[in-house]
């Protein structure tokens, strides 16, 4: 059932990232088009080899589209990008998986009823439950450099960065006793949570402020 449940979950999603899409293609259409070219490259960084590179490049590409005044497009191999942007990543680490689950035991008061005189009854439920918390950090270094090569001469931007990231999660089970005592947040805690992929610890560190900076430099160019 709960197999059942995720797949249509991510069906629901992919229907609204491509409904998104399409609404947010049709609202740049009127936009000049500026090709954009995105280098990623990583030195003697082993953890790289686990991030698909391909779908970080046009995640990070969606992410630099927004609130520009132009619509940002990567240059087809034939094509000469007015926007170059090279991107090393050094020391990209995922420290080892931190995971603590405690038992814990809930009570709440319910109505049962109403007696003769027309009053509440309530009755006191209980139920315990293994709560795990967990926890993985991630780290990394971005050397940025932006270069506008439809300037002349060509403008050049670079910068460092070195963020810092934290995923937490909070899930539920072997659950005894009358479920009603749970709060039913607590009961659906990570049903559907899945741990990130290298991919997205890296996007997310990159969100941190390495993407933020980049489209502040492009929109500022393109004022």
């Amino acid at each position: 059932m709960q197999r059942i449940l995720y797949n249509i979950a991510t069906i629901v999603v992919v229907f609204i990232i491509l409904s998104a899409c399409g609404t947010r293609k049709n609202s740049n259409a009127s936009k000049q088009e500026v090709p954009v070219e995105i280098n990623i490259k990583s030195d003697n960084n082993s953890r790289i080899a686990f991030v698909n590179l391909d779908i970080y490049r046009f995640r990070l590409l969606d992410e630099l589209r927004g609130f520009q005044s132009v619509y940002l497009t990567l240059a087809d191999e034939n094509e000469t990008p007015e926007i170059v942007v090279d991107i090393t990543i050094d020391n990209f680490i995922l420290w080892p998986k931190d995971e603590r689950t405690s038992r814990q035991v809930f009570r709440r008061n319910i109505q049962t009823g109403t007696n003769s005189a027309g009053k509440p009854v309530y009755e006191t439920v209980s139920a315990s439950v293994d709560i795990t918390q967990t926890q993985i950090r991630s780290s990394a270094r971005f050397i940025a450099r932006i270069t506008f090569k439809a300037s002349t001469p060509p403008v050049v931007f670079e910068r460092s960065f070195s963020p810092n990231y934290q995923y937490n999660n909070i899930s539920t089970s072997n659950i005894q006793g009358d479920i009603r005592a749970l709060d039913p947040r607590l009961i659906s805690a990570g049903a559907f949570n899945m741990e990130p992929t290298e991919e997205e610890f890296l996007l997310a560190l990159s969100n941190q402020e390495l993407t933020r900076r980049i489209s502040t430099e492009i929109r500022k160019h393109y004022q």
